[in-house]
């Protein structure tokens, strides 16, 4: 399975890579080297998550549990810093998400997860590094200033056609694989917002400063938690 993926993600990143090249050209020095260091360290949390993939469970779920117990020690520290009343509902939606992502991530075979977690890692890094380049409109200004209309185009363009490259791993037609990849991609971008959404509210920028470039868990892993909770309880639900 890893060696089938690692053919994709290597010229996926290479590519990606070439992308901010250009991006880069108008860039100043310090954000050049902030997003290729940002690049850098989401090629090897990448190839980590995929690597417990390849592993199997209960690595997957163990691999979640941690990810998820991160994120919430991270939204906790958001939550504190909004002004009074402070939304409960976010404590409801967080809870529902988190018991589906385990649920899903328990259930899924390996494969299934590894799918879901390169669509929505293609989504999310070709997504900035075609807003950086050629986007212009704002797609959510309020939430996430950073995300533009172009970006979502280009990250959901290569997020299809990930899926359809690695369509082996659901059994899938490339048509098949192609829907659930822009599928993917939108429930990240759901699972995206609302973070941000917290974040907009907090104050801050990211939840924490503890994967270098990234952000802290949640920055990194929102798409994924979306993703898990709808398309994999999607893929859970078909024969």
């Amino acid at each position: 399975m890893i060696a089938g993926i690692v053919s994709v993600t290597l010229p996926g990143f290479a590519i990606g890579a070439a992308v901010m090249a250009l991006a880069n050209r108008n860039a100043t020095p310090d954000t050049a080297r902030a997003r290729w260091l940002k690049l850098v360290v989401f090629f090897f949390i990448v190839h980590l998550v995929l690597g417990v993939a390849a592993a199997g469970q209960p690595w997957v779920t163990w691999l979640l549990v941690a990810i998820l117990g991160a994120a919430a020690l991270e939204l906790w520290r958001a939550w504190q810093r909004i002004d009074s009343p402070r939304p409960w509902r976010v404590w409801a939606v967080f809870l529902a998400v988190a018991a589906s992502t385990l649920w899903t991530g328990s259930q899924l075979p390996p494969s299934a997860f590894a799918f879901l977690f390169i669509v929505t890692a293609t989504c999310d890094g070709f997504s900035q590094v075609v807003g950086q380049w050629l986007g212009r409109t704002p797609l959510a200004p309020r939430l996430s200033p950073g995300k533009t209309v172009g970006g979502l185009l280009g990250g959901l363009f290569a997020a299809a056609a990930v899926a359809v490259l690695t369509r082996d791993l659901l059994h899938a037609t490339a048509v098949t694989a192609a829907a659930v990849g822009i599928g993917t991609g939108l429930a990240g971008l759901a699972g995206d917002l609302a973070a941000s959404w917290v974040k907009r509210r907090a104050g801050i920028k990211d939840y924490s400063a503890a994967l270098p470039g990234q952000g802290g868990f949640l920055d990194r892993f929102d798409s994924l938690l979306g993703a898990l909770t709808v398309t994999g309880s999607i893929l859970l639900a078909l024969p």
